[in-house]
């Protein structure tokens, strides 16, 4: 008498485990796909729309009595720009981020005061578009007393 599985009882197993197996997989696979999908089309949209998003710095003017900077930010394009904020880098490889909480349809433009150290370097204006920014440098800042 022969001990053991079976051949025909060992592959209707083996079919069972891996129809199982497939069935799992299958289900995340599925919901891990359509997740995927929708993260790239939302990032695409986001990217193609930005694409359209334009920002200036203008009228910089650093009081070196106060310790403040002024000037005026625009947007110069054709779509509204929001979370706009402000990053001061200084000569010591430091930077201060300034949120101005501000949003800016296209054509308008917004003025700030902002107290900050006087060893800058240079400045950023950066918004909800990654790739909308504008930047300049201490050299182009005019100041005043």
């Amino acid at each position: 008498m022969k001990k053991g599985v079976s051949p025909f009882i060992a592959v209707v197993l083996l079919v069972a485990f891996t129809l199982s197996v497939a069935a799992i997989f299958g289900g995340w696979i599925t919901s891990f796909s359509k997740s995927t999908s929708q993260t790239v089309e939302e990032r695409s949209s986001e990217r193609i729309e930005c694409a359209y998003g334009g920002i200036a710095l203008n009228n910089l003017i650093y009081n070196s009595t106060s310790g403040n900077l002024t000037g005026t930010i625009e947007n110069t394009d054709v779509i509204t720009l929001g979370d706009i904020d402000l990053e001061i880098f200084y000569d010591n490889s430091t930077k201060q981020e300034i949120d101005l909480n501000i949003e800016l349809s296209p054509g308008e433009k917004d003025t700030f005061n902002q107290a900050i150290d006087s060893n800058y370097d240079k400045v950023r204006v950066f918004t909800n578009c990654s790739n909308v920014n504008d930047e300049v440098s201490s050299g182009d800042i005019s100041t005043v007393s």
